[in-house]
């Protein structure tokens, strides 16, 4: 059984999810195309991007809150923009309120084989992003900041 303040606090928030999720899905698809238009991002993954996925178009309304991108860089230099990020927080876990930037080789795939990682598309300079519900303006300012000082 669940205790009464985490219920209330679940009932709480339960009301503004659609609202939440409405506006994360909004402020991923233009931190995306700002991405995608960026001359240091080798590669945005953002189903609503473009061509997209068509199996995505078909089962969702929206593309959600997250996405992923590949530095043109390294290892050292993909973590060096990481470590620039002020809005971003960096975080392990993705999903929440607040943005999330994630370097999955140091975090999610840290132990998993350089090979294995590989064929996964786990590159060294894959970033990931969980979009929360500062202005996309201010993530994209972020961003630009990050990438702009390697």
């Amino acid at each position: 059984m669940m205790a009464p303040e985490v219920a209330f606090l679940l009932s709480r928030s339960i009301r503004t999810l659609v609202v939440r999720v409405r506006a994360q899905n909004s402020t991923a698809r233009q931190v995306a195309e700002f991405l995608a238009s960026h001359p240091r991002v080798r590669r945005v993954n953002y189903p609503g991007l473009g061509g997209g996925s068509e199996v995505a178009r078909r089962q969702m309304r929206d593309f959600g809150g997250m996405l992923s991108f590949v530095y043109d860089g390294g290892a050292t230099e993909t973590a060096a923009v990481v470590d620039r990020l002020r809005i971003f927080s960096i975080a392990a876990s993705l999903g929440g309120v607040e943005s999330l930037a994630t370097q999955p080789i140091t975090t999610t795939h840290h132990g998993m084989a350089a090979e294995e990682r590989a064929r996964r598309g786990i590159v060294d300079g894959m970033v990931r992003l969980s979009c929360g519900l500062e202005d996309a303006s201010d993530l994209i300012d972020d961003l630009a900041q990050a990438l702009s000082s390697s």
